[in-house]
């Protein structure tokens, strides 16, 4: 079989030898219609040359890093975001985010690796077989924080089975047995860890598990509102909630007392996240989250995928932080 050479390739792509040449290694250099035209005859004619594969890719990747998050209200997102941008700015990069759907999941992962972004963050998403491959193959590099997937090499977190554990174990240690779960889709990992540890503190305390009193929900206001109703048309109301997200319970916090409950001598509330609006002094919200920060969860994600990319420490990792009960003023003895 003859072997394909540049000329070949700019034949095949309608352009000059020279054009080729500077695609091949100095992309920046080119219009995107001329780099995909060339690009486009190298695959096609299957040209390979000593380097290519390494010269390619490195040189064609932009300055961007790629953050692909499982929701907008997401608590992790939320509370990482800000720390990421600010980080990767600092570097010279600028970050695109993209939430995911159900219907359109594929497409996100297909834009992204498509765009020649330098590395990805994956903030609370599940991660099949399939499309872990397709990131791994692609090349670039990424870091799951607070996602799924049971061999990642990168991977950061909380840890959420603790979390959904010691917010029922907190109630149940207060004398509450009637207790509600409400938690957005089990597809985010963060909210079915969360439950899968509520569940287990439950079953280990032998306390009644009711189907109607486990609620998994969409997290806008409607939804919730929909939620707080079905609760309260229940024979046997919940005494104590856990709420899958600091958010979720604050919301549901404004509906008891707009309906004249006192928190918590009539419903008693445990979120999920330690938030900044949960510790602030007018909600005072008794929540469980990170002993360290989601802030500082996002720094050292950031930091950990720029050291992938600029410094070339590639081994692997699996950090995940502990968490611990903030008692705050939410909860009462039953």
């Amino acid at each position: 079989m003859d072997l394909v050479s540049t000329t070949d390739v700019a034949k095949h792509a309608g352009v000059s030898q020279t054009t080729v040449s500077r695609v091949l290694n100095k992309p920046d250099q080119v219009k995107k219609e001329t780099y995909d035209k060339v690009m486009a005859a190298v695959r096609e004619l299957n040209y390979s040359a000593d380097g290519i594969l390494e010269a390619v890719p490195s040189a064609a990747k932009t300055n961007t890093i790629s953050v692909i998050a499982g929701a907008v209200d997401d608590p992790i997102f939320i509370g990482s975001a800000p720390m990421i941008i600010s980080y990767a700015k600092r570097q010279g990069y600028q970050v695109d985010i993209h939430f995911m759907a159900d219907e359109n999941e594929e497409d996100v992962y297909k834009t992204v690796l498509s765009s020649n972004v330098a590395g990805m963050i994956l903030v609370s998403v599940l991660l099949d077989d399939a499309i872990h491959e397709k990131m791994t193959n692609a090349n670039v590099p990424f870091v799951l924080l607070n996602s799924s997937y049971s061999n990642a090499k990168h991977s950061i977190g909380v840890n959420n089975v603790d979390a959904g554990y010691l917010a029922a174990s907190h109630l149940l240690n207060a004398n509450h047995q009637e207790i509600a779960w409400v938690g957005g889709p089990l597809k985010n990992p963060a909210y079915k860890e969360r439950f899968l540890g509520f569940i287990q503190a439950l079953q280990e305390a032998k306390s009644k598990i009711r189907k109607k009193r486990l609620v998994i929900s969409a997290t806008d206001k409607a939804s919730l509102q929909k939620v707080y109703e079905d609760l309260q048309a229940l024979k046997k109301k919940p005494t104590a909630i856990v709420a899958a997200t600091d958010e979720i319970a604050i919301q549901l916090l404004d509906f008891y007392q707009e309906a004249g409950y006192q928190i918590p001598t009539d419903i008693s509330i445990v979120g999920i996240g330690n938030s900044e609006i949960g510790r602030h002094s007018a909600i005072g919200l008794t929540s469980v989250g990170a002993a360290d920060s989601i802030e500082n969860l996002g720094q050292e994600t950031v930091k950990r995928l720029f050291d992938i990319l600029t410094l070339n420490q590639d081994d692997a990792f699996d950090v995940n932080r502990e968490v611990q009960l903030y008692e705050r003023r939410t909860v009462a003895q039953q």
